[in-house]
């Protein structure tokens, strides 16, 4: 009986093993008073992020020089709350007419005409509308002149010009773009890329053309090459405004390429061709882009993302990123919108597209990170904590801590973080449950074992006995 009492004590010691410094807070990072006021805001850099533990920045607490907490609270950009409207209307298109003799001006498919203060468009010719409002092009035409119509004064202007076609399904078309308020004075616009491929994921285009603050009436679009160019049937103008000023901009991030790391599910056969991007931590992403190598590049790609290794990854987006170089003009896809909160993130070219140089692709994001406010209470200096597993959220509330926050706002003091060192005894504590917990199951089996072991001979030592 004495055995079997030892036995029982070394199984509940195996499994009752304490676990105590996952509510421990394992790094600290000193809080720099810049200017003071009742309310002080600090900015929580990537770092910040690359320390907590706990979703939402749960795991964050300050306190003061004796270690007594601060009364806190984070605030999340308001611009993440913000929603752009997108409004569009038609615009019209015309057919242009065979490429000039080099020197000469390119004949216009229409006229403008004004009378009375009103401009009017009038075709050139004998040159017919088709039903789409284009008109019917003879062949392939070299390009396309659009009418993005009349601006009332003050009113948006508009952010890109979207391309509808019939086809065909898959092409990859480069252009060159000028503009002009009356057919007569052109300036260069740019240059872009139209695509359409067909994937395992759903189709993946790129339909518009970015147009600069003042873009004016009138667009003409002419192809760089016209192996295949998609025929086209109609185009929108776009105008996009935020419901309200965005106060808080996000932060604009850059990161290279990294290896990506080994969690418990082996690699896949995307990860040969995919570039992986480490962020830091779990960051709230705006947008996101590719900066390319220098020179012309053209690649449609998927985008996935996970939080954590041993997560399976997510598609996040899918579009057609590129860089054009025509001489000093050089012309670069637009940032992708995009909501989503992501610690890695791969890009994953399509088949059909070269490899990405890891050497000088760089992710280019938008993250909308938050800021930490605390009541200017306790003895200077102050420290933020971070990195505990299981501990309770020590945030306040925004209304209870602050209670006029939008009056309040223009009053908070300043303040920057440092660099953060790690709690050495509650790292020891970490490694050393660490180490238990590999242990356990060793120490279990072990039990285990001498459980049976005893067990057997106690049935030996009884039969014997019987026997005699």
């Amino acid at each position: 009986m004495k055995r079997l009492d030892w036995l029982a004590g070394l199984a509940i010691l195996c499994i009752g093993l304490p676990a105590s410094a996952g509510d421990a807070f394992r790094f600290s990072a000193p809080i720099t008073v810049q200017q003071t006021a009742a309310f002080v805001q600090l900015p929580l850099p990537v770092s910040a992020y690359a320390h907590s533990l706990q979703s939402g920045l749960q795991d964050l607490r300050i306190i003061d020089a004796r270690g007594e907490r601060v009364p806190f609270t984070v605030l999340m950009p308001r611009a993440r709350h913000l929603k752009t409207t997108e409004q569009q209307r038609d615009a019209t298109l015309y057919a242009l007419p065979a490429k000039p003799p080099a020197g000469d001006a390119w004949p216009s498919p229409v006229e403008v005409i004004v009378e009375n203060g009103r401009v009017r468009v009038k075709l050139s010719g004998t040159a017919e509308l088709g039903t789409t409002g284009a008109m019917l092009p003879v062949g392939r035409p070299p390009g396309w002149l659009f009418d993005l119509g009349e601006r009332a004064p003050q009113s948006l202007s508009p952010q890109l010009l979207r391309l509808l076609w019939s086809g065909p399904t898959e092409f990859s078309a480069s252009f060159d773009y000028g503009m002009s308020d009356d057919l007569r004075t052109w300036r260069s616009g740019g240059s872009g890329q139209l695509m359409a491929l067909a994937s395992a994921a759903g189709p993946l285009t790129q339909p518009n053309v970015v147009l600069p603050s003042e873009p004016g009436r009138f667009i003409r679009l002419i192809w760089t090459g016209t192996d295949a160019v998609p025929t086209l049937i109609g185009a929108k103008v776009i105008f996009r405004q935020p419901r309200s000023v965005a106060l808080d901009a996000p932060s604009d991030l850059q990161f290279a390429p990294s290896p990506e790391p080994q969690g418990k599910r082996a690699f896949d056969e995307i990860s040969k061709r995919a570039l992986h991007f480490d962020l830091g931590g779990a960051l709230p992403l705006a947008q996101i882009n590719l900066q390319l190598a220098p020179g012309t590049h053209v690649t449609p790609a998927r985008l996935q993302g996970r939080t954590h290794v041993d997560e399976p990854w997510r598609d996040l987006t899918h579009s057609v990123f590129y860089r054009l170089e025509r001489g000093a003009t050089v012309s670069t896809s637009p940032p992708v919108p995009l909501q989503a909160t992501v610690r890695y993130v791969r890009v994953i070219p399509d088949e059909r597209a070269a490899l990405l140089d890891a050497t000088q692709t760089r992710l280019a994001v938008q993250a909308q990170l938050a800021h930490v406010v605390f009541a200017m209470q306790g003895q200077a200096p102050f420290t933020l904590l971070a990195g505990a597993v299981n501990t309770a959220p020590s945030a306040l509330p925004a209304a209870t801590l602050i209670p006029d926050l939008e009056n309040e706002r223009a009053r908070f003091g300043k303040a920057t973080l440092g660099g953060w060192n790690a709690v050495a005894a509650v790292v020891r504590q970490a490694e050393a449950e660490k180490r238990q917990a590999e242990l356990r199951p060793w120490l279990l089996w072990t039990v285990l074992l001498a459980g049976v072991a005893g067990l057997g001979f106690m049935v030996w030592r009884l039969a014997r006995g019987a026997a005699t």
